[in-house]
């Protein structure tokens, strides 16, 4: 929240919000303490340096200051090798500590606001919840919220409750609220107030903050044991503890862990990786959800409001989070991160001056003290863990070796070492003896299974009521999902292989993406947990074999959709992600390229032609710099109209700027051309969605994830919405898919676009040819059934009139083609002395 600046006098750091120019960091300072400068072997070069409490100098990344001067710089350092200093201003060094009490005189006044901000924050929060709790018992037979609802429905205004004097309550619009100043009561039911712990700096400040808060009767600390604590994380919970329970006795401690221990699921899952990323859900997220109903009893998973110590600076990924974060991670878990905007000095400074307990890996140089190895940790962190803390991590290493041994990889200290493991998109280096194969043949469904780890026909049951019989060794059968009756058969066939069989499917995606992820389960369900903890009902369980309670289930179908193939062990042993590996690594860095539901607004390309040359010098366009102009840039650059290298625009950029007036329609076509070609979003959809056809956005949502079945929902989700809001903000609506309804819900339907001008065609196919690397091409490779690529798949444009388009291109003033469409033949003759670029000089005027 404040700007970090040197304090040189005292050997500390100062927070302002009014820099001097040019004295603001661009990187907020960590402190270093004794122990990191031995750990680096500087004692050994001649400084000199007391072993104190007190840090001695300060940290931006890996250079050091002291007194605001850099002193060293240090780069390398992994897994196997160690760090060399780049820079040593002087072996010679006398160091001071850092003075404390000028330390906190300079930053006393800055953490005072930050700190009660965020406690006001907490505050509001907590009262939010409990104040309708308090609704309930001082009116047990009224339901507020249950008018507030009943009143919304009816009238179509969103109403909410409110607090009044003397304890009343009363409901009004959500308007009036506001107008009147009000605070709305949350409409949710909480059950439990839990702060998060991890014996982390985040968390340690946000711990603090929240027990001088809330009650410590109405509160819980919940510390997740996930099987990667470094050492002096585990002995810091019992520290802090011991700490808050002097001042809170009342205050409950939990800690929450997985059943099965951590290297059994290495073992058959595979290790995480940035793709797979399965840790964080099976041994954080899903004990402590499961932790919390056995904290409140029932069933039913509660309702919790989630204190944490997420940060915007954090990373990328943390950059765009909100304070508030309703079902970020759980159904029914709200996450609250009161210090979302503060930078990492700041919550350094709060725990040092308020003498916190401090987890003494950060007294080593550890940046972030979360786990011993993790697919994000940085080759520094590993190779302090690597060396103070060997017995710990040596078990993943071994591990990963042996996984790469079986999986013949050579060279494997160095693939350990550059962190190749890290990259991993599938299951080519787990040993997996289940395996599963679809076969779509018309309006039925066919799948095979090889050793199904649970029972197929127990997984299905979450689609909907079943009835049917076995007969021998098969089960044949009629399944309930939602308001159709399917037929369907299960055979049981020799040596562990069972046969699937599901007649009707009539080619419903969302449907068949179901079956597919029930079959997902049966087939590489290892008991994690996870699924079971998305069940709002408690209808299932999962260990130590799955059951599903057939009076409890609501078929809501959250134990399927909370992963790509409903299932977080299929989704990192399938053999096929492993083989796309390279293909996902690129595709993820390019598919989501822009904001959440920023798509190419015609508006927005208007104000762009009309001022190109001075666009991105000042803010006149009135697009906002942060959340607008860089989905924007992607957009217009991945169209061909911006330079690939800079923000100049391209030749057929200024082309298409200086005829967009007279010929918007033919630009547009242009642009979709450019889009299937660079854009990855765009080329999916023109490769894989039917026409003719209305497709919800549910579908395509299942669709995009079928294609990309690595990658996470909310990478694919949120460039689809951005596609989806180009069709709706620019012309490409009405020629490429037209948005429309489908029993009420949003979606596209393609349709032929027929009236497609001369060089949009002739372009296209020039551009086609160059991929290719050819120009003798024919009409009928356009309309293979296989084909995905082309002018075809990209307009849709019907046979009769393309060919008449081919004709009247052959008699075009500059004969870009010739087309031999007599006497059965179909023939596309290109001239290989121009480009697709030429096209638009000669031909877009």
């Amino acid at each position: 929240m404040f700007k970090v600046i040197w304090d040189k006098e005292n050997n500390g750091v100062r927070l302002t919000m009014a820099p001097p120019s040019g004295e603001a960091l661009n990187v907020c300072p960590r402190p270093v303490f004794w122990e990191e400068l031995d750990f680096l072997g500087l004692d050994q070069i001649g400084w000199r340096y007391p072993h104190c409490e007190e840090p001695l100098l300060w940290a931006c990344d890996r250079r050091y200051f002291y007194k605001g001067e850099m002193v060293l710089e240090t780069n390398g350092g992994d897994l196997f090798e160690s760090h060399i200093f780049t820079f040593v201003a002087n072996t010679q060094l006398d160091i001071e500590p850092v003075n404390m009490s000028a330390l906190n005189k300079a930053n006393e006044d800055p953490l005072f606001l930050i700190e009660h901000e965020a406690m006001e924050f907490i505050d509001g929060e907590y009262r939010k919840y409990k104040a309708a709790e308090k609704a309930k018992e001082v009116n047990p037979d009224f339901d507020f919220q249950e008018l507030a609802s009943k009143l919304s429905k009816r009238t179509k205004t969103e109403y909410a409750v409110v607090k009044e004097s003397c304890d009343s309550f009363d409901v009004m619009p959500i308007q009036d609220i506001e107008k009147l100043g009000k605070s709305a009561l949350l409409k949710s039911k909480i059950d439990i107030f839990v702060c998060s712990f991890s014996g982390g700096k985040d968390s340690q400040v946000i711990l603090d903050l929240v027990t001088r808060v809330i009650p410590s009767e109405d509160l819980v600390v919940i510390y997740s044991d996930t099987g990667y604590e470094l050492p002096p994380s585990l002995d810091l919970y019992d520290e802090v503890k011991d700490f808050y329970h002097e001042k809170y006795p009342n205050l409950r401690f939990y800690v929450s862990k997985n059943h099965q221990e951590l290297m059994s699921y290495w073992d058959r899952m595979g290790a995480p990786s940035r793709v797979l990323r399965w840790c964080c859900s099976i041994m954080k997220s899903a004990p402590l959800a499961r932790l919390l109903k056995e904290i409140c009893g029932g069933d039913k998973q509660p309702s919790a409001i989630l204190f944490d110590g997420v940060r915007n600076e954090e990373s990328v990924n943390r950059a765009n989070r909100s304070r508030i974060g309703k079902n970020a991670k759980h159904n029914n878990i709200i996450n609250v991160s009161p210090i979302i905007s503060w930078n990492a000095t700041e919550t350094y400074l709060y725990i040092l001056l308020k003498g916190l307990p401090f987890n003494s890996a950060y007294r080593l140089g550890f940046s972030r003290v979360g786990c011993v190895i993790c697919p994000y940790s940085s080759k520094w962190s590993e190779n302090i863990a690597s060396k103070v803390y060997p017995n710990s991590i040596q078990p993943f290493i071994n591990s990963i070796r042996l996984s790469l041994e079986k999986s013949k990889v050579h060279g494997i200290d160095n693939y350990i070492k550059l962190g190749k493991w890290k990259e991993r998109a599938g299951g080519r280096t787990v040993e997996c003896h289940s395996d599963i194969s679809f076969i779509e043949e018309g309006q039925d469904f066919k799948a095979t299974i090889s050793n199904p780890r649970e029972d197929i026909l127990t997984w299905f049951g979450v689609l909907g009521e079943i009835q049917g019989n076995f007969e021998n060794d098969f089960f044949s059968g009629t399944l309930k999902y939602r308001k159709k009756m399917v037929n369907f058969k299960i055979t049981y066939g020799s040596q562990n292989i069972s046969i699937i069989e599901v007649n009707g499917t009539e080619n419903d995606v969302v449907f068949m993406s179901h079956i597919k992820r029930v079959l997902y389960k049966a087939t590489y369900c290892i008991h994690c947990e996870v699924c079971e903890v998305e069940c709002p009902t408690g209808a299932l369980s999962v260990v130590p074999t799955v059951k599903i309670d057939k009076n409890k289930c609501i078929h809501c179908l959250k134990c399927i959709e909370f992963d790509g193939k409903g299932c977080l062990s299929a989704s990192s042993v399938s053999i096929s992600s492993g083989e796309k590996i390279n293909k996902m690594q690129s595709v993820k860095s390019g598919i989501n390229r822009y904001n959440d539901g920023m798509g190419l607004r015609e508006i927005w390309l208007k104000k762009y032609f009309a001022t190109y040359e001075t666009f991105f010098d000042n803010d006149n366009h009135g697009l906002n710099p942060r959340y607008q102009i860089p989905p924007f840039t992607n957009w217009i650059r991945e169209a061909g109209i911006l330079n690939q290298s800079d923000k100049f625009i391209s030749p057929i950029g200024k082309r298409m700027a200086d005829t967009f007036a007279d010929n918007a329609n033919t630009v547009w076509d242009i642009i979709w051309v450019n889009l299937t070609e660079n854009s990855e979003i765009a080329r999916w959809f023109s490769s894989t969605v039917p026409y003719d056809r209305n497709i919800t956005k549910q579908e395509l949502e299942i669709m995009i994830q079928d294609s990309y079945p690595d990658l996470k929902d909310r990478t694919l989700k949120n460039p689809l919405n951005s596609l989806l809001n180009t069709f709706k903000e620019s012309p490409l609506g009405s020629a490429i898919a037209i948005p429309t309804t489908v029993d009420r819900k949003p979606g596209v339907i393609r349709k032929a676009h027929n009236d497609l001008s001369l060089v949009a065609t002739a372009y296209s196919l020039y551009r086609y040819a160059e991929k290719n690397g050819r120009y003798l091409l024919t009409v009928s490779e356009f309309y293979n059934p296989g084909q995905t690529e082309g002018i075809v798949r990209q307009f849709g444009i019907e046979r009769e009139d393309f060919e008449a388009t081919l004709r009247s291109l052959e008699q075009e003033q500059n004969q870009v083609l010739r087309a031999e469409l007599k006497m059965g033949l179909d023939n596309i003759i290109l001239r290989e002395d121009l480009t697709s670029e030429d096209i638009i000089k000669l031909m877009l005027k």
